[in-house]
């Protein structure tokens, strides 16, 4: 019956051509994560795909820990718009409201002050169980430990209970949980410099790759002036399908 059961899991689709055919979409269960070096654009991928999901009527859950739910809401809202929120005029903005964050299909975590992983998870769990959340975006894992201090234990450690305990989560609600997490300092080329990320790459602890059905790299060299709004997307780890590699690039317009 078990068997019968993961036959009929749904695979999503992500909004890019390549991704998919890498890892056929993504899957409630499973755990996704996105890592990158800083500035590469993590959380305005994760802004495309949570309004890609939301546009086809699933429901998502965001706990984006570096900024505010009006932050949050600005940037989905502006995705709608093809206009960022610092050019936005007054025309289309309710309408834009309306068909994103104001849909009843986007959840937004107000965490300020709370961020302990024990208030974490359960505010994920009143996502998915009361909310009806399908898929949650977590940005990013290193603050949540950041917040807790040496007095709670060393870093790999907090980050391996961490994902040990987020792991658990989406195995027993079965839902789709979106990662992001930082990258260590590699020797060579930096990753801000376009430097290939590879699974060794993740910052803190063996266990985000290891709990990660899969992982995505985003590479980009932000002091060339002929690629600098060039992203490439790379599958560094894949349970599902095993399929590694380059999978595509994205143009930030």
């Amino acid at each position: 019956d078990r068997i019968n059961e993961a036959k009929d899991i749904e695979s999503v689709e992500y909004p890019w051509k390549g991704l998919n055919e890498k890892t056929y979409g993504m899957r409630r269960g499973e755990v996704v994560t996105l890592t990158s070096g800083t500035g590469q654009g993590k959380s305005s991928v994760c802004r495309e795909w949570q309004s890609w999901l939301i546009n086809k009527g699933y429901t998502v859950g965001i706990v984006a820990l570096e900024e505010n739910v009006t932050q949050s809401a600005q940037a989905l809202m502006g995705i709608h718009l093809n206009c960022p929120p610092h050019r936005w005029a007054e025309a289309g903005v309710t309408e834009a409201f309306d068909a994103t964050v104001g849909n009843g299909r986007c959840v937004l975590y107000d965490h300020w002050g709370s961020l302990e992983p024990d208030n974490l998870l359960s505010r994920l769990r009143y996502m998915v169980k009361a909310m009806g959340c399908t898929h949650v975006f977590l940005d990013h894992l290193s603050i949540v430990v950041s917040q807790l201090g040496s007095e709670y234990g060393n870093e790999r450690r907090l980050i391996d209970n961490t994902m040990t305990r987020l792991r658990s989560l989406v195995e027993e609600l079965q839902f789709g949980l979106v990662v992001v997490s930082h990258l260590k300092r590699p020797e060579g080329r930096s990753h801000e410099e376009g430097g290939q990320v590879s699974l060794s790459h993740l910052r803190g602890s063996g266990s985000i790759a290891q709990l990660s059905d899969i992982c995505i790299g985003m590479e980009r060299d932000q002091q060339d002036e002929d690629s600098k709004f060039v992203t490439r997307l790379r599958v560094i780890k894949n349970r599902y399908t095993g399929d590694t590699g380059l999978a595509n690039a994205v143009r930030y317009d």
